[in-house]
């Protein structure tokens, strides 16, 4: 069988020769990557390690070698003052509960916080208002329900949202943060 040259083919002795620099660009490229990478990542546990240990990283650096750790004095925090609560005792009510079955006799001591000196001074400049307020929302309860804890915890919620409406001519309302049972007796 005989094979015949393409004749679009050179001939062998003139096709470039294969020189070894293609395997030693290869080698330095990656060689040149793996650098890269082991830059990056002490760049990248540096930057955690300063960022952990903030201010103390040379301190930190210092335990690690062995090396007696600096003391730093670090000034105690002062106390957070915290304002002192406003309270307003209201003198007890006794109302009359009544639903279709019976008639209960109910007498509540109340005692309203206030969020500020504001809310204190305007509650007790209306103070008859919000004792018609408070009376009205005690005299609308079931005598069935305000024994139960969740019937005083929506009674509680009920009194401040009265309370908290405006006074007429007032633009604004007060605001009461929480409304206290001091006394509660039911008959």
């Amino acid at each position: 069988m005989a094979t015949t040259k393409n004749p679009s083919m050179p001939a062998r002795s003139t096709l470039p020769m294969r020189n070894n620099g293609g395997r030693l660009s290869r080698l330095l490229i990656a060689l040149a990557a793996l650098l890269i990478v082991a830059l990056a990542s002490v760049a990248t546990t540096w930057i955690i390690t300063s960022r952990m240990y903030g201010a103390n990283a040379p301190q930190a650096a210092q335990a690690a070698t062995g090396q007696p750790p600096q003391v730093m004095s670090i000034a105690p925090m002062p106390p957070q003052v915290v304002p002192a609560p406003i309270f307003i005792d209201l003198e007890p009510f006794t109302v009359t509960l009544q639903n279709r079955d019976n008639e209960r006799i109910v007498h509540v001591g109340l005692t309203l916080r206030v969020a500020n000196e504001q809310s204190r001074e305007r509650i007790q400049r209306y103070m008859p208002e919000v004792r018609s307020r408070v009376l009205m929302v005690l005299s609308a309860q079931n005598p069935d329900t305000v024994h139960t804890a969740e019937g005083k915890v929506n009674l509680a919620s009920a009194i401040a949202h009265e309370v908290n409406r405006p006074f007429s001519p007032l633009p604004d309302g007060q605001y009461v943060t929480d409304v206290l049972f001091t006394a509660f007796v039911v008959q």
